[in-house]
């Protein structure tokens, strides 16, 4: 019996040490989302995305719900939800995974909104549609 409460204290300990660490983790995120383009926004960026991904989902029915109308907000803002909270989960990833490389160079972003939590007030929202416009004439 004393055996098995060694392993079980043991194991608890793990498990707090990991939750401690995701903690530090997840206070730390703020600060990196602040910093220029670097490794360590790329890195802050990849673990919101993936933490909070699922933002988008809201986002896009909310905007296609007050551009297009309810009906097209609940069906096709929907769907577009749903596309962009995978798009920010397998991109949450990357980032993740690539932090320590310049890839995109300089850093930047690779989806926009650059956060899952942006894009939901109307200035946010028509900066996002300013920037979409200009790289469409780019191309």
């Amino acid at each position: 019996m004393p055996v098995r409460l060694a392993h079980r204290s043991r194991g608890l300990r793990a498990a707090g040490l990991i939750v401690a660490a995701l903690v530090v983790l997840l206070l730390a995120l703020p600060g990196v989302a602040a910093a220029k383009d670097s490794s360590a926004r790329k890195l802050g960026r990849g673990a919101s995305n993936v933490a909070l991904g699922v933002a988008a989902l809201p986002r896009e029915i909310y905007w296609t719900t007050r551009e297009r109308g309810p009906f097209l907000g609940a069906t096709w803002g929907f769907a577009k939800g749903v596309a962009w909270t995978a798009i920010t989960e397998v991109v949450g990833v990357w980032e993740v995974v690539t932090c320590p490389f310049q890839m995109p160079r300089d850093w930047k972003p690779i989806i926009d909104p650059e956060f899952p939590w942006q894009g939901f007030t109307e200035a946010q929202h028509a900066a996002r549609g300013r920037r979409k416009a200009a790289q469409k004439t780019l191309r």
